[in-house]
């Protein structure tokens, strides 16, 4: 791990960090809470709210979004839709991942150090498979050689190869204060600038409870992607606590800055706890957690762990490819046009792009409700309201330009 005598020798090269100077000064955004309760409460809403509707038990929670025009896009971020992404074990072939998935992946992730050598083989492979690198780079072993010029040779070494690719610069196990990992963060970026600008480099989140004022947290100007792990666990009882739970106000949080990738996703189907294998649960959390990921737009590239099993000192087991069954529900689960197979080149500024609103609407008995505070938000005429568990919605019928979209499974706010 590197020592404080090596940080302070990057400090002398401030020069270089003039162009990422300045910290983020973005104000973080609103969070609301979704619905408290899948059992729902509903009575006419009292004053000019008339409305009135039946009882009904065990609504379902959906998301609503609105398309922002004026809304600019991130470094390699897709105009609308999701990359695939895998993290293999070393050694697995990219070809043999994806022909079992049944569809092409468009990232494929590689850990190291920052002192090892490059993987020549496994690039050409990527670049044989149209398939983008994503780099997740620890700290050097040892520190013989100055950290400038590690970074410099890196930088330099895969700028050589004139392609797009992620850099997951030092995510959470190192052993650096924030004021340090903050210098060395923004340092690497600036030589990757210089050398591979065509790297998109990529902040990861020490848990999915971190927000923008993280102290890890480098600054808005010298991060491109945000990545945050979600391994969904189990315990004796089944799957822990929901993971879109937690998910959403890490969302929230960060979506107005920056896309999101998750890295890695995984679904456990084997815990030591228990020492027994729920490869039809698992099958069936991965179709749900893959087809509630395409609710959150900024969103835009998941990378399955594979990888992540016993090998890597988990509890749960996490990898898919042995078994044929999650393999298929996998499959089955990407099976979207929303997933996409390829990386789009375009290098951020582009303007629109489909927004979550932090107020989540209900489906029940075949129609969609949406939280008047969503319309508030976006200076819409509110109509006839009802109240649930204490909060007023309206129905979509009752207000134009608001559909439900089946493939992402959300209400749609269009033509305001």
């Amino acid at each position: 791990m590197k020592k404080a005598s090596a940080i302070l020798a990057i400090t002398s090269l401030a020069a270089i960090l003039i162009t990422l100077s300045s910290c983020a000064t973005d104000q973080p955004a609103t969070i609301t809470g979704v619905p408290q309760s899948r059992a729902i409460n509903r009575t006419a809403a009292t004053g000019p709210h008339t409305a009135t509707v039946a009882n009904e038990n065990l609504p379902t929670p959906i998301a609503a979004l609105h398309y922002a025009e004026n809304a600019t896009r991130g470094f390699y971020e897709p105009q609308d839709g999701i990359y695939l992404g895998a993290w293999l074990l070393p050694g697995y072939q990219n070809r043999d991942f994806t022909s079992r998935a049944g569809q092409d992946h468009a990232v494929f992730a590689y850990e190291m150090t920052l002192c090892e050598e490059l993987p020549f083989t496994w690039l050409l492979q990527n670049m044989a498979d149209r398939a983008t690198p994503l780099f997740v780079i620890n700290p050097p072993l040892h520190d013989d050689v100055p950290i400038g010029d590690m970074l410099a040779a890196l930088a330099q070494r895969l700028g050589m190869f004139n392609l797009p690719m992620f850099i997951v610069f030092y995510p959470p196990g190192h052993e650096l204060v924030p004021a340090e990992y903050s210098v060395v963060f923004r340092y690497a970026r600036a030589v990757f600038l210089r050398y591979a600008p065509q790297a998109a480099f990529v902040w990861m989140a020490p848990n999915v409870m971190s927000t923008i004022r993280n102290p890890f947290f480098p600054g808005s100007d010298a991060v491109d992607w945000v990545a945050v792990s979600l391994l969904t666990e189990r315990d004796e009882s089944g799957y822990l606590p929901d993971t879109f739970e937690t998910f959403a106000p890490f969302y929230h949080m960060f979506e107005a800055h920056h896309p999101i990738m998750i890295l890695p996703l995984g679904v456990s189907h084997f815990s030591q706890l228990t020492h027994s294998y729920h490869l039809s649960c698992a099958a069936t959390e991965i179709k749900r957690v893959y087809q509630t990921l395409s609710s959150f737009p900024r969103v835009g590239l998941v990378v399955y762990g594979d990888a992540f099993g016993f090998v890597r000192d988990t509890r749960d087991d996490f990898a898919i490819s042995i078994e044929p069954e999650l393999m298929q529900a996998y499959g089955k689960a990407i099976t979207n046009e929303l997933f996409l197979p390829t990386l789009s080149r375009q290098t951020g500024g582009q303007t629109g792009r489909w927004v979550r609103s932090p107020h989540m609407g209900y489906y029940f008995d075949g129609e969609f409700f949406v939280d008047i505070e969503t319309l508030q938000d976006l200076s819409l005429p509110l109509p006839q309201t009802v109240e649930i568990n204490g909060r007023y919605f309206a129905n979509i019928k009752n207000i134009g330009n608001i559909s439900h979209c089946p493939l992402r499974n959300v209400v749609l706010i269009t033509g305001m």
